[in-house]
């Protein structure tokens, strides 16, 4: 009897939107809606797409794409966390650290033909410097002081790019991802109100509960729509 033939995700099914990531005067923080559509159809809500992870309380991942996929890496970076901790060297993988070993494990997928199909984001803050990287299904991975992957990256990163500066505050720094995410909501059919939060500072890291973006539907053009009737606003 033949062994069946080997198969490989050629469309990810359950997928999670935009994610970004900021960072400000003391840390880092990132954001993510809890939609997790299945197709065209907004089928989950409550699916939480910022993780904390490792055993230093200092490093957060966040991810869109596949949510499978995702979890499946939560599972093997708690894996390489329990070794961390099993070996008992007083020693732990740094953020930095993190997305260089996840970015080599998404191009070993890449390279099996058998991606991970997610765009993640790594987040994090230790000997005083804070730390902010991105990697995508294909293993390429950067560095930035402000990130936006999916369509975050046609509509958040202009407003990231206005806003962003040196010394911005933590308010102002969530202010900005809730209006980003706002934004990402009005435009975007994969997008929701409802968000998630989380943080990384000196003093650790933290994932807020869900909670829903105020939301102001009464513009004109929202009320009344194009009246020349060409398919714009």
């Amino acid at each position: 009897m033949m062994a069946p033939p080997h198969k490989r995700t050629t469309q990810p099914m359950v997928v999670g939107g935009s994610i970004l990531g900021v960072k400000y005067a003391g840390g880092v923080m990132v954001a993510a809606d809890t939609l997790a559509s299945y197709g065209s159809l907004a089928r989950f809500e409550g699916v939480e797409r910022v993780a904390q992870v490792g055993i230093s309380n200092d490093t957060l991942i966040a991810a869109g794409g596949d949510h499978s996929d995702f979890q499946y890496m939560l599972k093997i970076i708690e894996a390489k966390a329990v070794q961390d901790f099993a070996i008992d060297d007083g020693a732990t993988m740094p953020p930095s650290a993190l997305h260089s070993w996840l970015t080599r494990i998404m191009y070993q997928r890449r390279s099996k033909m058998d991606p991970l199909w997610n765009s993640i984001i790594v987040a994090g803050f230790r000997d005083g410097k804070p730390y902010l990287g991105s990697s995508n299904m294909y293993g390429t991975a950067f560095e930035d002081n402000y990130m936006a992957s999916g369509l975050g990256a046609h509509m958040a990163l202009p407003l990231m790019r206005k806003g962003w500066r040196e010394d911005l505050s933590e308010e102002e720094a969530r202010k900005l991802l809730e209006d980003c995410c706002r934004v990402l909501f009005y435009r975007d059919t994969r997008a929701s109100a409802y968000i998630t939060i989380g943080k990384v500072d000196a003093t650790g890291s933290s994932v807020t509960k869900p909670f829903m973006l105020e939301t102001y539907w009464e513009h004109p053009h929202f009320v009344h729509g194009n009246q020349t009737g060409d398919g714009s606003w």
